[in-house]
């Protein structure tokens, strides 16, 4: 009786609920633990949770032992140190470089694809293909053409002779060097008058250009007009008709030791070039005994067909001094 007497008077007073008979201790004072967090919820209201007042665990949690996941910023440090690990992966990392390989091959196969519509790779490396010995006596051979004696290009059925082995054959190596070479040069000549300007270089560098690609295009037409098959292709043009930058080159640095100098030393170049070319597409444009430049029989070489192909022959190498006494006039110390 005074036990129970003793349960009733503790459920009236405020702030003292009833003990909970499986555990045969009371509950707490709550303004000891005013923490509701230190509670339990569910059915076990109210009942004092020991193990909320264990610090939690910065890795882990209490009750369960998992891993502890930080709200917030701990998120975005996890999620940001994935690739790091993905990469130290050795077999992800392996599959990654494959992948991308791969990717790089097929885009070069669709450039090279595409790029073969329009010009052929390999005919370009052609052109390119030289050697320091190549250079060196095709340079010579540029310079003093008249002790030159035999013009003949040899020929190979399956493809052409490449450059290096064939000092008569068209490269674009040296009209390339010759270029870049020439607007340095053009670029010295005017610091050296004090009329040098980067404009001025620009404008010098496009002019080049666009008359050397109108060369080649009035030769192109002037071919089709004339109604005149040849071997030639367009590289082969732009090549015999860019060699005269050697030439220029040579009579501007003349201007240089002696302003008096660049002309005679123009008159000698023009003249060497006009016949280096003349010698060099003879043999091509020309064929002697109505034979091509390769040894095939051509009746078309006869008659009008051969005066035509003379006219042609004297138009390309009357217009090299031309072009490089306009494209130096305004380069040469006067």
């Amino acid at each position: 009786m005074r036990k129970a007497r003793r349960t009733a008077e503790m459920q009236q007073e405020p702030g003292n609920p009833m003990p909970y008979p499986q555990f045969g201790y009371p509950q707490p004072n709550v303004n000891t633990h005013s923490d509701p967090s230190m509670y339990m919820a569910g059915p076990q209201a109210g009942i004092y949770n020991p193990a909320a007042q264990a610090p939690l665990s910065p890795n882990y949690y209490p009750q369960q032992g998992m891993p502890f996941m930080p709200v917030g910023g701990g998120n975005e440090q996890n999620n940001f140190s994935m690739p790091t690990q993905f990469l130290q992966n050795p077999v992800m990392a392996n599959m990654a470089m494959q992948y991308g390989h791969s990717l790089m091959g097929q885009g070069k196969e669709a450039l090279d694809r595409e790029l073969n519509k329009y010009v052929s790779t390999s005919r370009i490396k052609y052109y390119f293909s030289v050697d320091t010995a190549y250079v060196a006596k095709k340079l010579a051979l540029l310079v003093f053409p008249f002790t030159h004696r035999d013009w003949s290009v040899k020929y190979n059925p399956d493809e052409p002779v490449q450059p290096r082995y064939e000092l008569n054959a068209p490269d674009l190596y040296i009209p390339a060097m010759a270029f870049v070479t020439y607007l340095l040069i053009g670029g010295v000549s005017l610091g050296i008058q004090e009329r040098f300007s980067p404009e001025g270089l620009g404008i010098q560098a496009s002019t080049a250009l666009i008359w050397a690609l109108l060369e080649v295009l009035v030769i192109w037409v002037t071919l089709y007009l004339m109604n005149i098959q040849t071997k030639l292709t367009s590289f082969d043009i732009l090549a015999f008709s860019s060699y005269k930058y050697v030439g220029m080159i040579v009579a501007v640095i003349a201007s240089f030791i002696m302003p008096s100098a660049y002309h005679l030393a123009l008159i000698y170049v023009s003249a060497a070039t006009m016949f280096f070319l003349i010698r060099s597409l003879k043999v091509q444009i020309l064929p002697e005994s109505s034979r091509d430049a390769y040894g095939e029989n051509n009746a078309s070489f006869s008659g009008e067909g051969s005066k035509r192909r003379t006219y042609l022959l004297l138009f390309m190498g009357g217009l090299q001094p031309l072009m490089m006494w306009w494209l130096t006039r305004q380069l040469a110390r006067p």
